[in-house]
């Protein structure tokens, strides 16, 4: 739908253009008028529009001048101008600001459709250039960057003008890499289209994850993609929380949205655009902690090879246990390890650098739980990105030991008081279903209804009865429609919409994959005819 605007200072001719031409045929929509150029300037602060038809002749700014500021400030927006045949030639000196069509004022409303099928094949050819545009440069740039990061380009030199030509120039920055490791059922198959199209969609899906921030996405490899993060500030204790919430956010659209599993590895803060290849190699190192790591994030940390090496700390192992025991509703046995991981800590002197980052990696994965379970922390507890800043601020081990078992207590209890509602939960879906079941009503939906995530409650539920919520939705709308069957004034159509069934060739096909037999085999079986 295109947004139109029209101006002129007499308003019959206003409202002729408004009520006299079939706008949706069109493809448009009038969202605004105006009686000068001033007028309209002041519209297009505050509006989205595509077309402007306006009046040559009017106080104040006249349709030329008006033509010329939007040509200056903007040029996206087309331009149709009314004139009578008086003005036509001096109409015509609006042609260098790109003004589509001349349409006089006699009957204009004959005409207009013309005109704005005109502008807007000129603004979709316009789009199509931009995209080409955009396309081609966004492949340059993922050359250019991906040749720096594989140690291709080396020369300072160089590196420096083939930023400053693709527009990238990263300061403060991290790289995150993403690794798809396991796509699941239903996921692209191998033709060359359809690993395009996905390769795409995951582009598409980390720069949706990463609005906020000053960014770029590139493909690395068929598996594996990278998301370049600049940040103004330059202390990794402001922005490295900033960068586990968006990393946490894409593990929920993950689970909510995607056929496949990731791993995120992320790198240290670097300043300098040289430093991308030494970025890169961290992120992908961090990569490597995903390979213990349920979590799914890892983030690398100066020599944590060799120091993990020296003092023997499994902190990964130690994570997932502590996981699992929160899991299987075992809060003492997580509290426990906990202690037990930070006892080692302080035996070991593990660098206070690692502690921060590991305890945050771990409230991660805890903030991920109750994720997972559609829970949060109730309100006298701080934010996810509160308690990585009371994490980065504190002063010493045991204030951090102290957050962590604050957060592990929290967890635990929420979890195993959701447990409790487990069969409230499905009482729920039931209710709803038989209170809804005439309507069209989806997974989603009752998701919804109960305030949980819609494959959590797919998963419960079948756990719970044996049965997808689905197989139960339909089977109570077939044993409504067998009653509703034996009415021999009912026909078939009325019965699909009487159980929520707007096709009634699909009702047919729900009615025989429950009963083995068509609705009208069911009719006649149960209607004796007179």
């Amino acid at each position: 739908m295109y947004n139109v605007m029209i101006v002129d200072d007499e308003s019959v001719i206003k409202k002729g253009l408004l009520n006299f031409i079939n706008w949706e045929s069109l493809g448009c929509k009038v969202i605004c008028d105006a009686s000068n150029g001033f007028e309209a300037l002041e519209h297009l602060t505050t509006h989205s529009i595509d077309i402007i038809i306006t009046d040559i002749k009017m106080p104040g700014m006249d349709g030329i001048e008006l033509a010329k500021n939007v040509y200056e400030r903007f040029p996206h927006i087309r331009i149709i101008i009314l004139t009578a045949y008086a003005d036509f030639s001096y109409a015509q000196s609006a042609i260098k600001y790109n003004v589509v069509d001349f349409v006089i004022k006699t009957n204009p409303t004959e005409k207009i459709p013309a005109a704005v099928s005109k502008a807007k094949e000129l603004i979709i050819q316009q789009q199509k250039i931009e995209k080409t545009i955009h396309d081609n440069l966004s492949e340059i740039r993922e050359k250019v960057i991906g040749d720096i990061l594989n140690g291709i380009l080396i020369t300072p030199e160089i590196i420096k003008n083939k930023l400053e030509e693709t527009g990238v120039q990263p300061q403060n920055y991290y790289i995150v890499a993403f690794e798809i490791n396991q796509l699941l059922e239903n996921g692209p198959s191998a033709t060359s289209q359809n690993q395009h199209e996905f390769l795409l969609s995951i582009k598409s899906f980390l720069s949706l994850a990463f609005i906020d921030y000053d960014h770029f996405s590139f493909t690395m490899q068929k598996n594996l993609f990278i998301v370049l993060v600049s940040f103004t500030s330059d202390n990794p204790a402001v922005c490295l929380p900033s960068l586990l919430l968006a990393c946490n956010e894409v593990l929920d659209m993950v689970v909510s949205f995607m056929n496949f599993k990731v791993s995120i590895g992320i790198s240290t803060m670097q300043k300098s655009a040289l430093e991308l290849s030494q970025a890169y190699k961290e992120a992908r190192a961090a990569l490597l902690g995903s390979f213990y790591n349920d979590n799914s994030i890892s983030i690398y940390t100066a020599n944590a090879l060799t120091q993990t090496n020296q003092v023997s700390i499994n902190y990964h192992l130690y994570a997932d246990e502590i996981v699992s025991h929160l899991q299987h509703g075992n809060p003492d046995k997580a509290i426990s390890l906990l202690l037990k991981l930070f006892e080692e800590y302080k035996l070991k002197q593990m660098p206070i650098n690692h502690v921060i980052v590991y305890s945050m990696l771990l409230c991660s994965q805890c903030f991920r739980l109750l994720s997972n379970y559609k829970l949060v922390l109730p309100f006298d507890l701080e934010s996810e990105a509160v308690v990585y800043r009371q994490i980065q601020d504190s002063k010493s081990i045991q204030s951090i030991s102290n957050i962590l078992e604050n957060i592990v207590n929290s967890t635990s209890k929420l979890i195993t008081a959701n447990r409790k509602q487990y069969n409230y939960l499905v009482m729920e879906v039931n209710k709803y279903i038989e209170e809804n079941y005439n309507n069209e009503i989806n997974l989603m939906s009752i998701a919804n209804y109960v305030h949980v995530n819609s494959s959590y409650l797919s998963r419960l539920y079948k756990k719970e009865t044996g049965e997808t919520v689905i197989d139960t939705l339909n089977k109570y709308k077939i044993e409504i429609a067998k009653k509703l069957l034996k009415d021999p004034s009912k026909k078939i159509f009325e019965v699909a919409a009487d159980v929520g069934i707007g096709d009634p060739a699909y009702f047919t096909h729900v009615f025989i994959k429950y009963t083995g037999i068509s609705p009208k085999e069911f009719k006649a079986i149960h209607i004796k005819p007179l």
